[in-house]
């Protein structure tokens, strides 16, 4: 098997989501290639988001609030223009109709 067919398969093979015969051939390429299993180990390996090479506890409260301000930004004028644009509405038909 090629090298890119298994780097391409390892996700599934690590997650067991292949077929018998696919898991039988990927294991066979990684004990023989040395690339392929230094892959293999790193990506069965999980991923620490909050070791050393992480942000500081500061910065990430500061990115998560620059990221509330900017949520709620957007949802304050998206309900503003909801109401603007109902009562817009109302005034029309009301208009409309008298």
């Amino acid at each position: 098997m090629k090298c890119h067919l298994v780097r391409d398969l390892l996700p599934l093979y690590i997650e067991g989501d292949c077929s018998r015969k696919t898991e039988r051939l990927v294991a066979a390429h990684i004990k023989t290639c040395e690339d392929c299993r230094e892959m293999y180990d790193m990506m069965r390996e999980p991923v620490n988001f909050h070791g050393d090479g992480g942000l500081p506890k500061e910065a990430e409260e500061a990115e998560e609030q620059k990221f509330r301000k900017a949520y709620y930004q957007r949802l304050i004028l998206k309900g503003a223009a909801l109401f603007g644009g109902g009562y817009l509405l109302m005034l029309l038909i009301y208009l409309f109709f008298l």
